[in-house]
């Protein structure tokens, strides 16, 4: 997919994506899932090394993570609050585990990642529909609608805010063990699915990206312009200095003022900005495909703290 080209280095946020969707991560929790990658990495070499042909075949076969869902539609007291059939959930549903398959960008290949949908649900309650991230009626939601444990994905639609602001969604990471309070999971604002009012934003890959997050992944602009592995800490995902909020061909890491002197360049540094990865801002049809070094950091965590092996 060709990317449209903009007269300005970067693209200005817009009104869906002004705020962050998931907590800041600090260098110390960067440094540990990154060892937790590094020995995933490590055991699957051996024990590809020791199984031959077949093993492998076995042991790729058995690195897939297959995630049961649940999702759980929230409505307001308005009517056009309570748009949000469980046709529409399940259609929300198939755009996730098409994003997942490689659907959008066939080149790119699929994930280990499938799922299964178990559920869905259908709550009436002001309140949880308006609810902002981590607030009273936040936590009161999903302790009361969450399913299942650290396995299962629960998914949250409403029209949450913060500040005032319509949020797009937000979620949880696998190593903050939100499971164990009911408060592990996604949230995707009605506004993005396919059909929204969030314009550019509206063709339901938000579930996409925020799951990304909810199986480990941090942002391709995560970090900035650092050298080696890029900001995200994956090694094929070039770096990129900031979000691109629309669908911009560019390379932010090339523009003086997001370099940095006391930083190496690494290889990724030349590399256009990662602008068609779900990981990023990008308007909905720019966005298409997860790199393979994401696959695997997606399965490693995921084993490590939601599987526990």
């Amino acid at each position: 997919m060709a990317a449209t080209p903009c007269l300005h280095p970067t693209s200005r946020p817009t009104k869906w994506r002004k705020d962050a969707d998931t907590e800041e991560v600090s260098a110390r929790t960067r440094s540990r899932i990154a060892a937790v990658v590094a020995s995933a990495s490590r055991t699957a070499a051996a024990r590809s090394l020791l199984a031959g042909r077949r093993g492998a075949e076995r042991a790729a076969a058995a690195g897939r993570i297959k995630v049961p869902v649940f999702i759980h539609v929230i409505h307001g007291r308005k009517k056009s609050e309570r748009r949000i059939t469980k046709r529409k959930a399940r259609k929300m549903f198939y755009t996730l585990k098409a994003g997942y398959a490689g659907v959008q960008n066939p080149a790119a290949g699929a994930t280990s990642i499938t799922f299964r949908l178990r559920k869905v649900t259908i709550s009436r309650n002001t309140r949880w529909f308006h609810a902002e991230p981590n607030s009273g009626a936040d936590k009161q939601m999903k302790r009361r609608l969450h399913r299942g444990g650290a396995r299962v994905l629960n998914i949250y639609v409403n029209r949450p805010r913060s500040q005032g602001q319509l949020l797009l969604g937000f979620s949880t990471f696998p190593w903050q063990r939100a499971w164990r309070s009911g408060r592990d999971g996604v949230t995707v604002s009605d506004v993005g699915l396919p059909g929204g009012r969030a314009r550019g934003y509206n063709l339901g890959d938000t579930v996409i990206h925020e799951t990304g997050h909810w199986l480990g992944l941090l942002h391709t602009f995560e970090g900035g312009c650092v050298g080696g592995l890029g900001g995200d800490g994956v090694a094929d995902t070039p770096a990129e200095a900031v979000p691109s909020f629309r669908c911009d061909d560019r390379n932010t890491c090339d523009i003086p003022e997001y370099q940095n002197p006391a930083d190496p360049a690494g290889p990724l540094i030349d590399l256009p900005d990662p602008i068609h990865n779900f990981m990023d801002y990008s308007y909905d049809f720019c966005m298409n495909s997860f790199t393979p070094g994401q696959n695997e950091r997606m399965v490693a965590l995921t084993q490590h703290y939601r599987f526990g092996r």
